[in-house]
C-alpha cells in the first residue's frame, strides 16, 4: 500500500510554498531595514549640515580684523600655508585665538564653524 506520486507531492508542493513565502518575508524585510537605516543616516548627516553650515556675512563681519605688529615671519596661515606677514589682514578664530588671513578664514568660516587648526567649535 504505498502512497501514490499525488499524495506524496502535495505536502512538498506545500512546504516549497511555505518555504518561498518565509524567504520573501525575511528579504522584505531586510530591505525595509536597509531603507530605514539609510533613512537614518541622511537624518543624521542633515543635522550635522544644519549645525555645522557655517556663518552668514553678517556674521563673519562681526569677528574683528587686524594687522600683525611686530611678529615674526615664522607664524604660518594652516589653510593656504603660507606665512603670515606684517602687511597682510589677518583674523584671529575667536575661543582659540589662532591666527589666519582673513581671505583664507572667511571662506572656511561660511563652510565650516570650527578653528581649521584645532577644530574647536565657535558655537557652543
Amino acid at each position: 500500500m504505498s502512497p501514490s506520486a499525488a499524495e506524496l507531492l502535495s505536502p512538498l508542493f506545500l512546504v516549497a510554498i511555505i518555504s518561498i513565502i518565509v524567504v520573501h518575508m525575511v528579504v522584505c524585510y531586510l530591505v525595509l531595514d536597509m531603507i530605514d537605516q539609510q533613512v537614518d543616516s541622511n537624518d543624521e548627516i542633515s543635522r550635522m549640515d544644519a549645525y555645522d553650515s557655517g556663518l552668514s556675512v553678517k556674521e563673519l563681519q562681526g569677528i574683528s580684523c587686524f594687522y600683525l605688529e611686530g611678529q615674526a615671519n615664522s607664524s604660518m596661515c594652516v589653510i593656504c600655508l603660507d606665512s603670515l606677514c606684517e602687511a597682510g589682514l589677518c583674523r584671529s578664530f575667536p575661543p582659540c585665538n589662532h591666527v589666519f588671513h582673513a581671505q583664507c578664514l572667511d571662506p572656511w568660516l561660511a563652510k565650516k564653524t570650527t578653528c581649521p587648526t584645532c577644530r574647536t567649535p565657535l558655537r557652543p
